[in-house]
């Protein structure tokens, strides 16, 4: 069924766009993924005999031979209107998939279809539109996407898709010189109904699922646009690019009580959510060298669930077509409810990766460690060395 509605969208899509070929913009990825894991699971604070919390209990070995795609195809209607759509493997919550005798799980899915609206002075975003990952999006997302441990962050292994590739809503922005103002307002689920009976006391009935949005405003600032020479330097004719901005996103978010016992995300009545990211990077034209470094900043504050932050650190450095990268991603989550009340959850994230392109193939080995403590002692541990291998058109 899923392959027919997919066949039916790219048909419609063909036949709609047919007139307008030269103003059609086609692109894609493959990758190939081949990862061995070690993981070790430790004896946690609900044991009753506290002398063995942060023991080792078992470990796990497991090795996964993995394999993603996306294609996307966008379409200049005229010059204020596109239209796109990104399908991918996967039609559930990663877009990597492991390859097993069914292959289910590379049936093409929707990743992002969208609208996008350029009038003057501003851009709109319609539908499910592309979502730059940060600190604060992974730590709002991994509800959404991450089922365990249940309500509660992990840093994953540093891909953005894995968790919220997408963001189902509306996006604005407005550029005001080096500053874009940006206004979002998001969909967690996008269906719902609510029916209030007049004239009794009885409470409203809601639909099994309700909607539950969230409103952020922003702004990034591009302060390279602000430096002489719009951030390029050439002196002695030695050319260096400087790319330099700042961002920064504050949330409301309204939800509902839990609705029924399918739906495990409605349970926060009250939520607070903010976050900041910089972006810095230098380019030296004639030696084919850069340096980029990131900060981003997640805050995610949910009444009787937790009160979480979340940290993450990206350095990388380019020589002569090798990129060496290292990341670090840090989350502090004080449970509110549960076995674990009162009690801090540490979970961190230390990644590796060395990239390089030989002949139109982008390989890259990976070595990423993640560790997890509750209350101070060690809760579970992973270590995952991957090979992956990637093509773009």
């Amino acid at each position: 069924m899923k392959k027919c509605i997919t066949a039916i969208i790219l048909s419609l899509l063909v036949s709609e766009v047919s007139f307008a070929v030269d103003n059609i913009t086609w692109w894609g990825l493959v990758a190939f993924r081949q990862r061995h894991e070690v993981y070790k699971e430790y004896i946690d604070i609900t044991a009753s005999d506290s002398t063995l919390w942060g023991t080792l209990d078992f470990t796990d070995e497991n090795s996964k031979t993995r394999l993603g795609y996306k294609f996307g195809v966008i379409v200049d209607v005229s010059e204020h209107i596109a239209g796109a759509i990104t399908l991918r493997s996967g039609v559930g919550e990663v877009m990597w998939q492991d390859i097993n005798s069914e292959n289910t799980g590379l049936s093409p899915g929707l990743l992002e279809a969208y609208i996008d609206w350029k009038p003057p002075y501003g851009q709109a975003l319609l539908g499910r539109f592309p979502q730059q990952g940060n600190a604060m999006w992974d730590i709002y997302a991994a509800t959404l996407n991450i089922r365990w441990p249940l309500r509660q962050d992990n840093p994953t292994d540093g891909i953005f898709s894995d968790k919220m590739g997408a963001l189902n809503g509306l996006k604005i922005l407005v550029p005001v010189g080096p500053v874009t103002l940006r206004g979002i307002y998001h969909f967690d689920y996008v269906s719902g109904r609510k029916r209030t009976h007049e004239g009794t006391d009885n409470p409203p009935a809601k639909g099994p699922r309700l909607d539950q949005y969230t409103y952020l405003g922003g702004l990034s600032f591009d302060i390279a646009e602000v430096l002489p020479h719009s951030g390029r330097y050439s002196p002695g004719g030695f050319g260096i690019d400087v790319d330099f901005e700042v961002d920064f996103d504050y949330g409301s978010p309204h939800r509902t009580r839990r609705i029924s016992d399918t739906d495990s995300d409605s349970t926060y009545a009250d939520e607070e959510l903010w976050g900041t990211t910089e972006n810095i990077g230098v380019f030296f034209d004639r030696i084919r060298s850069g340096v980029d470094a990131r900060f981003s900043y997640g805050y995610n504050w949910r009444k009787e669930i937790y009160k979480s932050r979340y940290w993450d650190y990206t350095a990388s450095i380019e020589v002569y077509g090798f990129r060496l990268t290292g990341r670090y991603q840090y989350n502090s989550q004080v449970m509110q409810f549960g076995s674990y009340m009162g009690h801090t959850a540490i979970r961190n994230a230390t990644h590796y990766y060395l990239n390089y392109t030989l002949w139109g193939l982008d390989i890259q080995p990976r070595y990423i460690k993640f560790d997890t403590e509750i209350a101070g002692k060690k809760a579970t541990s992973t270590d995952r060395y991957e090979l992956t291998t990637t093509v773009r058109f």
